[in-house]
């Protein structure tokens, strides 16, 4: 009889020790679970500073050029989110759009985000070599547009992009068409018009880019509305050594015609230094000589860190009349977190 009551014994007090211990784990194992996926879901938060020093004209001075968080997120598979902010003067919005996944060809993104727009606008101050954009993408691509708008390149709409016969992890064909208000960031509309622009890039393989872009829009009030135009054509060689890129724009803005172009080379060695060489030609208003301005820089970048990139610029400018050229000199601290 003893024999038969003591396996049943340990039997029972394994029933009893085992399963709430195996209940007790799939429980923190369900619980764990349930905090990673909504821990994924959180917005992935990081920013940069851009720390900035000027000589020019015998005046020199220290400045925070940009000051910026950026939140980024994915809801679902098929739908993602960014938010930036800059905080370098008087917050405002940078960018803030979701995006919906439909498939590697078409995919659509509404809010406010980068124009449709030429082969350098959708560099940002990360990835751009330079400390500023060249002339042309200022004045004719929604920077500091001639247009009056002051965007940062951006503009509030909805876009369609995507791409066509993926090989080797990058696309031939890229594509993006935005129909935007074409007032710049952060402003209503003034009119009933809505501006359309598109990009198109070809990549025959990995290192380069050829593109063409296109903008059609309206400035003023209804009733009184005028064009803005837009169109350009670019190349690009970035191998992650040698850098080679450049592009023509030309545009009418009211009865103004403008155009530039600029072309700049570079040569990243050793992972962290990259001399550059930039020339930058813009004529504002083609019926007036002394519209037309030449800059040529020479440039440094240095990582010391890869959160971390240190900028010297100097840009030598000149005009019709010599004795309005003159030297600025540039450095500028990149912290990224």
């Amino acid at each position: 009889m003893k024999k038969i009551i003591r396996p049943v014994f340990v039997l029972f007090l394994f029933f009893l020790i085992v399963y709430p211990a195996k209940a007790q784990v799939s429980e923190l194992e369900e619980r764990t679970s349930t905090l990673e996926g909504i821990v994924a879901k959180l917005p992935k938060v990081s920013g940069f500073l851009n720390l900035r020093y000027q000589y020019e004209n015998d005046k020199n001075s220290f400045d925070i050029r940009r000051a910026r968080l950026d939140f980024k997120g994915n809801l679902v598979k098929w739908l993602d989110y960014r938010l930036q902010v800059d905080f370098a003067s008087s917050p405002k919005i940078i960018d803030a759009y979701v995006r919906l996944k439909f498939s590697p060809m078409f995919n659509i993104q509404a809010g406010q985000f980068k124009l449709a727009f030429s082969l350098e606008n959708p560099y940002g101050p990360l990835t751009l070599e330079t400390m500023e954009n060249s002339q042309v993408i200022s004045y004719l691509s929604g920077i500091n547009d001639l247009a009056g708008s002051k965007g940062a390149g951006r503009d509030l709409g909805v876009a369609v992009y995507g791409g066509f016969f993926q090989q080797d992890g990058y696309n031939i064909i890229d594509y993006v068409v935005g129909l935007y208000n074409g007032t710049g960031i952060n402003v209503k509309d003034n009119n009933k018009h809505k501006d359309i622009t598109g990009r198109l890039e070809i990549h025959p393989i990995r290192p380069v880019t050829l593109t063409a872009s296109y903008y059609n829009g309206k400035i003023g009030d209804d009733g009184d509305l005028k064009p803005r135009t837009r169109y350009g054509f670019g190349a690009r060689y970035d191998d992650g050594s040698i850098l080679f890129r450049g592009e023509y724009l030309k545009g009418k803005t009211d009865q103004t015609d403008s155009d530039g172009f600029y072309l700049v080379a570079g040569y990243k060695f050793a992972g962290k230094f990259q001399p550059l060489l930039k020339y930058d030609f813009m004529r504002k208003d083609l019926a007036n000589d002394n519209s037309r301005q030449i800059n040529y820089l020479v440039g440094f970048d240095y990582w010391p860190h890869k959160m971390f990139r240190l900028q010297v610029n100097y840009t030598y400018r000149t005009f019709i009349d010599p004795e309005n050229n003159n030297g600025l000199l540039g450095i500028m601290l990149t912290a990224r977190f």
